[in-house]
This record gives structure tokens, C-alpha cells and sequence, in this order.
């Protein structure tokens, strides 16, 4: 029995067709997956095999058509879009590849944005951003515009945002795919120390440089995890 374990995901059999006119596609089929609180999990496959599709059902930016999504404990199957919003934005971090800064808002401003929508008081809004942007080292970049900032920068200032409320589980679709190597690394170092702090990270690429920083890889094809494994071969060095 598996006594220090939380299990935070628990998916089975989760499928997610879609209908059009004359067409039906399989995006992922029969796909079960168990993720434990605190597990560093990398998602890899090539374009077109279903891992965006899985990693959207497991963050509650889409519903499966059939199967069953166990989430901190909630079958979230039947659950409404207004309560499947509040784990969203309560319980879950993203961290995308475009960035999604507002441009024409301060780095302070952004990273305070997804607060709007949280129970958290309006007084407290200021300093939690403060301290997010501390974590991720960007404190010194609270007045400027996202146009101001280096690819690198406006990731982390995407990571700062990511974490405001504080979430459970940290999604990252892609985090390194507008970054060169060396700022690709970085970041994920920044999402690595995340992890160590205790935040949950479920990670899509392609990039087997940047699935090594996961202690677990799931290879997906075809909308079917091929392989779940533990990764032997963690990036485990950093040097700035």
C-alpha cells in the first residue's frame, strides 16, 4: 500500500473523437494514465499524435468523448464548466509556448491577470505577483511591456503567471518551442526547481533534450501511449 502517494491525475480510458460533416478523427484512444503529486512527467510524440489533445483533457481546456477523469480525488466526468473553471484557474498552472503576454500590459500586470478571476482579495494581488516574479528572477522587470523582453524573459514572466494561484499542477505545452537551446535550458531548469518545490509538472514536446529534465517519460503515437517509463537518463546538470 502506497502510503506517502497521492495520486493527483487518474485517467482510464479516455477517448476524444472529432465529428465533422463526413469525417471523424480519433485524437487520442483508450489512453489511462496514473500521475502521482509532485511527479516530473514529460508527454513526447511527433506532431499530429495526440499529445496536445491529452494534455488539454488533462488540464480542463476540453472534455473526453467517453472514458473517466479522476482529478485530487474528483470524477470531474459530470462536473459543470463552471465548476471545471474553478479547478481550472484554482488548482492548475500553463505554461505555453507562444507566451500569451498581453503586450500592452506591464510585466506586473500580466502576472496578476489570472487573479481577476480567483477568490483571492484584490489587496493580496500585488504581492503575490511580487513573489512569483521573485521565483522565477524577474523582479527587476515589473514595469516593463512584454515587447521589452527577451524570448527567455517573457517565458518566465509566462512561468511567474503560471504560478499566482499557487496551483497544484504546473501544464507545459511546448515551454522551449520559441526558445533557442541555451534559453531553452534555463527555462527548463526554472520548471525543473518548481518541481522540486513540489508542484506537479506534465510537460508536452517533441524535444528529447527538454523531455530529460522528467523523471517519467509517456510516448504517445497515434493518439495511444506506446511507452510509460521511468527516465534512467534525468538532465540533472546545469551550469549558468
Amino acid at each position: 500500500m502506497e502510503s506517502n502517494t497521492h495520486r493527483i491525475i487518474q485517467a482510464e480510458n479516455l477517448n476524444k473523437t472529432y465529428q465533422t460533416a463526413d469525417t471523424e478523427t480519433i485524437a487520442i484512444a483508450d489512453i489511462s494514465l496514473s500521475i502521482n503529486d509532485g511527479e516530473f512527467i514529460s508527454i513526447m510524440g511527433k506532431s499530429g499524435s495526440g499529445k496536445s489533445t491529452l494534455l488539454h483533457i488533462l488540464g480542463f481546456l476540453d472534455r473526453p468523448s467517453t472514458g473517466t477523469y479522476i482529478f485530487g480525488g474528483v470524477d470531474t466526468t459530470s462536473l459543470t464548466e463552471e465548476e471545471l473553471a474553478f479547478i481550472r484557474n484554482d488548482k492548475i498552472g500553463f505554461i505555453f509556448q507562444a507566451f500569451h503576454l498581453l503586450p500592452k500590459q506591464t510585466v506586473l500586470e500580466n502576472v496578476m491577470l489570472p487573479l481577476v478571476y480567483s477568490r483571492i482579495p484584490s489587496r493580496e494581488h500585488r504581492a503575490r505577483a511580487e513573489e512569483a516574479l521573485e521565483r522565477v528572477e524577474m523582479t527587476h522587470r515589473l514595469y516593463h511591456m512584454p515587447p521589452q523582453l527577451s524570448g527567455g524573459e517573457k517565458q518566465r514572466v509566462a512561468i511567474a503567471r503560471a504560478l499566482i494561484n499557487r496551483p497544484d499542477v504546473i501544464f507545459a505545452d511546448e515551454p522551449t518551442g520559441n526558445l533557442d537551446t541555451r534559453t531553452g535550458e534555463k527555462v527548463m531548469h526554472t520548471i525543473s526547481e518548481l518541481n522540486k518545490q513540489g508542484h506537479t509538472v506534465i510537460l508536452v514536446t517533441h524535444e528529447s533534450t527538454t523531455a530529460s529534465f522528467a523523471n517519467r517519460i509517456v510516448i504517445v503515437q497515434d493518439g495511444r501511449i506506446l511507452s510509460d517509463q521511468p527516465n534512467e537518463r534525468r538532465h540533472v546538470h546545469y551550469q549558468k
